[in-house]
């Protein structure tokens, strides 16, 4: 059975003063009434009925305050502000902004957090549209003076919903073993834009000066993606290799410069020039 709340009240200044006026200290009364009484008068903002009564009985006087209504959307903390978004597609934009934060992203029990380096304006202007398009919100940007870090954030708890339903998880995406989701795997388009996010957060375009060619490469330290990332990109068919434990590397000629036309990826290819056909 559903009961109701006990009732609470409105701390008024001539209660407050009433009791620092009393002959008696606040430590006195406390220890007489069973409550702290220096948190009505130094803290609290509201009181309840029981404790009302016991002060009015003590005091000998009648306190006619205002009911205390709670504001409950303070019960969500910091999600109490959480926007409501767009309805959210499985599309190509929503494939890629899953890459990015499989790569530089992290789910965080309140919302979503991407690292930068800072002089990465396009590619930083890029995310914050991107993010936009898919959930009809935007970004906040935190930039550290100390570490110089950039980060674009944003607490809301439709937004971490939705990323985990979308087959993302909060926390260390290593210990979770997190990789490509199954409906990007399935799907030519979204597996695209997907390796383009974990190129453009992950990974880089480089040209070897040696041997004058252009190299692609994914570098991760979860296992489970850049497994991920090897049977995808084959199936688009790029033909990544393991460097080490921790790169991939794309080095045949006309893939390379396929993998860049198809791909299209933004951030790596600062100074990077390759011909094409």
């Amino acid at each position: 059975m559903k009961t109701n709340p006990p009732k609470r009240y409105q701390i008024s200044s001539p209660l407050k003063k009433i009791i620092k006026e009393n002959s008696m200290s606040m430590r006195k009364i406390s220890k007489k009434l069973g409550f702290e009484v220096k948190n009505i008068v130094n803290k609290n903002k509201s009181i309840s009925e029981t404790h009302l009564r016991k002060l009015e009985k003590f005091l000998n006087k009648k306190f006619y305050l205002k009911e205390f209504l709670p504001n409950n959307s303070k019960n969500l903390g910091i999600f109490a502000e959480s926007k409501k978004i767009k309805k959210v597609r499985r599309n190509e934009n929503l494939a890629e902004f899953i890459g990015i934060m499989l790569g530089d992203g992290n789910i965080l029990r309140t919302g979503v957090k991407i690292a930068f380096n800072k002089r990465d304006l396009r590619y930083i202007n890029h995310v914050t549209n991107l993010f936009e398009n898919i959930f009809g919100i935007k970004l906040k940007k935190d930039f550290s003076k100390k570490s110089k870090g950039f980060a674009l954030h944003r607490t809301n708890k439709f937004v971490l919903n939705e990323l985990i339903k979308q087959g993302l998880k909060p926390g260390n995406k290593i210990k979770n073993n997190l990789g490509v989701p199954i409906w990007i795997k399935r799907n030519k388009e979204f597996s695209k834009r997907c390796i383009k996010g974990l190129i453009d957060t992950d990974g880089c375009i480089y040209r070897c000066k040696r041997e004058n060619q252009t190299y692609v490469k994914f570098t991760n330290f979860n296992e489970k993606l850049l497994d991920d990332f090897k049977v995808v990109s084959q199936n688009l068919g790029y033909s990544f290799t393991k460097a080490n434990k921790r790169n991939l590397c794309l080095y045949k000629k006309e893939q390379v410069a396929r993998f860049i036309k198809e791909i299209k990826p933004l951030k790596s290819m600062k100074g990077v020039v390759v011909q094409f056909g």
